[in-house]
């Protein structure tokens, strides 16, 4: 069975977690607890509670476009930096591959930021891919590209709300 949980360290002396890419890896390992602490971030791991150990993990943090970069991104002209949320890691342990867990911890995510929209403001969801496959994963799941970087990609949170039905309380 899976779960998600908010990080702890405890989780990481689970079981190394390898997932191919070692930016992720030593980010995990070694960054998480510290940008936890700092409340620079927030991860959340995929745990298999079967096998006590991460199966994946993804971590979100506010971000802003400056005013080139939403240009890009939206087509037309800004006077202001936009308020935004980044993904900036999202990862399945290679032995956890072909399983439909990175889709699955994308939605969560998206999930959990379309309830949050609610009460924090931000005008899109940001990516940044590591490389052309990971584009491709985010761009089957709605994203957008930039306009002058192929590896940054956008959702807005016009969108977002639409795709995960976020609704005002009131």
């Amino acid at each position: 069975m899976f779960i998600v949980r908010p990080f702890t360290s405890d989780a990481l002396k689970l079981h190394p977690f390898t997932c191919g890419e070692p930016e992720l890896d030593d980010w995990l390992a070694h960054y998480a607890s510290q940008s936890e602490r700092r409340d620079n971030a927030r991860t959340m791991l995929l745990l298999d509670e079967r096998e006590g150990r991460v199966a994946g993990y993804y971590t979100m943090l506010t971000f802003e476009l400056s005013v080139e970069e939403a240009e890009s991104a939206l087509g037309r002209a800004r006077r202001y930096p936009v308020p935004a949320t980044l993904i900036a890691r999202l990862a399945v342990d290679s032995d956890y591959k072909g399983k439909g867990l990175g889709r699955f911890l994308l939605v969560q995510a998206l999930e959990r930021l379309a309830a949050a929209s609610v009460d924090l403001g931000f005008e899109m969801v940001v990516v940044h891919a590591l490389h052309e496959d990971v584009a491709c994963f985010y761009l089957k799941h709605g994203f957008q590209r930039f306009a002058d970087h192929s590896l940054g990609l956008f959702l807005t949170t016009k969108r977002l709300r639409a795709t995960y039905a976020a609704s005002d309380p009131d």
